[in-house]
């Protein structure tokens, strides 16, 4: 009697997992309605508080301003190709050090030189970052900003003194309510600031995985485990490090549909950028893309990821999947800053044909 209870609820509990992952995954139930916020200009009290505790700053009339350093960008717009060519060259000439180890992962800002050490710093969809190269080996460090801080394109020559980082920079503001394709207008709260902050502070790394502790908390990873998932892989070098990857049916629609975004490039080996989604569905979760590593949340985190990047880390939207008639059509919707449509996806022969249908661009 005891068994035909226990095997009753083993029953009722797989039952539950299908009827969920069924709700979560597939069109059919009734969706949500989505709730926008009305958009507040944040005041000054707002930012100062913002403003992480290990990161000091002063007042300093000698630094440019946050208006003098948008003006080049600004005055970039007018350039000819051939100007366009002379300042790709001279980036890149100022940069190599940095970009032999790191390549496209980052835009950078600015570089030092040492004996044995290179120092930078560098941007991302995340944010800030520090970047340090010892004896030849390669170690980036997430700076934790508030996204009010800007830093400037121009900083001094030795930004890096003994354990200190000192940067330029300014607190800023998005200006109004804004929609793509522009981005938001910022506006400078408190100019002409040196940032100044303890590197022991950034380059904390508790598990030891080489993604600093600042890092971790951003994009919810275990900043005291190495391995957050308990995959046997370690984060840093882990495809998917917030879910374990499974081989099934619907896992594999959106690892391949993922892969289809990629399919020109192989970015699997980019230790610091990922592709990013929102999902309560356990197949998307469940992901191993070939081309990209993934950072795939339940709908509910987004209100706990606060990165310095002064949009979203992640604009990519992909839906639930309807299905066909036919039983082996199915269809997802997809959308982004830049456009929208569709994925049709066939499933015949234990693998799928997949095609990708914009029916919106911007």
């Amino acid at each position: 009697m005891k068994l035909l209870y226990l095997f009753s609820i083993i029953i009722t509990l797989f039952s539950c997992k299908e009827y969920i992952t069924e709700k979560n995954c597939f069109k059919g139930q009734k969706e949500k309605n989505t709730r926008h916020r009305e958009f507040e200009v944040d005041n000054l009290e707002k930012i100062i508080k913002a403003n992480p505790n290990y990161i000091k700053f002063t007042m300093d009339q000698n630094i440019i301003s946050f208006e003098e350093n948008n003006a080049e960008e600004r005055n970039s717009a007018l350039y000819d190709e051939t100007e366009w060519k002379k300042r790709l060259e001279e980036y890149n000439n100022q940069f190599a050090a940095l970009s032999n180890y790191f390549n496209d992962q980052f835009l950078y800002i600015a570089i030092q030189k040492e004996r044995n050490t290179i120092f930078g710093v560098a941007q991302n969809q995340f944010g800030y970052w520090f970047l340090e190269i010892k004896n030849n080996i390669p170690a980036a460090y997430y700076l934790g900003l508030s996204n009010y801080t800007f830093i400037n394109k121009k900083q001094r020559k030795n930004f890096v003194n003994e354990d200190k980082l000192m940067l330029y920079g300014s607190f800023v503001r998005i200006k109004g309510s804004w929609g793509y394709p522009f981005g938001p207008q910022m506006e400078v709260v408190k100019d002409r600031l040196n940032f100044e902050c303890n590197l022991d502070s950034i380059r904390k790394d508790s598990d030891k995985d080489h993604f600093n502790d600042l890092f971790e908390k951003l994009v919810l990873l275990d900043p005291n485990s190495s391995d957050t998932d308990n995959d046997g892989i370690s984060d840093f070098k882990d495809i998917n490090p917030l879910n374990k990857a499974e081989n099934s049916k619907f896992t594999n629609l959106y690892s391949q549909l993922i892969d289809i975004d990629y399919k020109n490039y192989d970015f699997s080996k980019n230790n610091y950028s990922f592709a990013g989604y929102f999902s309560d569905c356990d197949y998307f979760q469940k992901v191993g893309p070939s081309k990209v590593k993934v950072l795939i949340y339940p709908e509910n985190e987004r209100v706990n990821l606060k990165s310095d990047y002064k949009l979203n880390m992640f604009q990519e939207y992909v839906g639930k999947i309807k299905k066909d008639t036919d039983g082996k059509t199915f269809y997802i919707n997809f959308g982004s800053g830049a456009g929208g449509g569709y994925y049709k996806a066939i499933y015949e022969n234990g693998k799928w044909a997949l095609t990708k249908n914009s029916t919106y661009n911007i």
